[in-house]
């Protein structure tokens, strides 16, 4: 093996380590020592790779933000119906947070600097606008009730999203397993959205809700 090639794997094995310690703990309380020592490092080895702790956090939040445009892609494929394209995104993209730790620690990032307002949050702004875009297409084709406002319909899936993660954790057995749990989330809230078996539902009583909300930047 070349020195590029140990140098790659490295780096890899850095990346991994840091995805957990981010995950886990959040930007500020995150520890570069404990990262290095789960690697087998020293601190200036480790600094070798990644001079800053926050340069070690923006390569993670690279990797989550190209995990999620390839996402992205899929659900947005010509010819896509709209329910597939949201489910691809709610279903998918809950299911890659589950299984990707690097995915997981760029949207704890995210969120922490949402919290901290140290930052504008990129990627759950962008998997917002992208989810709200998603519930336009289906509300013009009938198949997503126009009762609620796009905006407000993308929030309770993006929660949806965020939320199975800690959800699952307390309600699933092994004879539970996450997939088909997702699945079945995801057929109740569909239904509710109005993509029952027929695919769409009676319209509803005018509701506070269904008025357009302040722009918040979904474009």
């Amino acid at each position: 093996m070349n020195q590029q090639e140990r140098s790659r794997r490295t780096r890899e094995q850095v990346l991994d380590a840091a995805a957990q310690e981010f995950a886990r703990h959040g930007y500020a309380d995150a520890a570069v020592q404990t990262v290095a020592a789960h690697t087998g490092m020293t601190k200036g080895a480790l600094y070798g790779h990644f001079p800053s702790k926050e340069k070690l956090a923006a390569a993670l939040v690279a990797a989550g933000s190209q995990h999620w445009t390839r996402l992205l892609r899929d659900a947005e494929r010509p010819g896509t119906p709209p329910a597939a394209a949201l489910r691809t995104l709610t279903v998918g993209l809950a299911h890659a947070l589950r299984e990707d730790t690097r995915l997981r620690a760029a949207f704890r990032l995210a969120n922490d600097e949402l919290l901290a307002g140290t930052g504008a949050g990129g990627l759950l702004r962008e998997v917002r606008q992208a989810v709200v875009a998603g519930v336009r297409r289906g509300q013009a084709e009938g198949t997503v009730t126009s009762a609620y406002c796009a905006e407000v319909i993308a929030q309770l899936l993006v929660s949806v999203i965020l939320g199975a993660q800690s959800a699952a954790a307390s309600a699933l057995t092994r004879e539970d397993p996450f997939e088909p749990w997702l699945d079945r989330v995801w057929e109740l809230v569909h239904s509710m959205l109005g993509g029952g078996r027929e695919g769409r539902m009676p319209s509803a009583s005018p509701n506070p809700l269904s008025v357009k909300s302040p722009d918040l930047g979904d474009g």
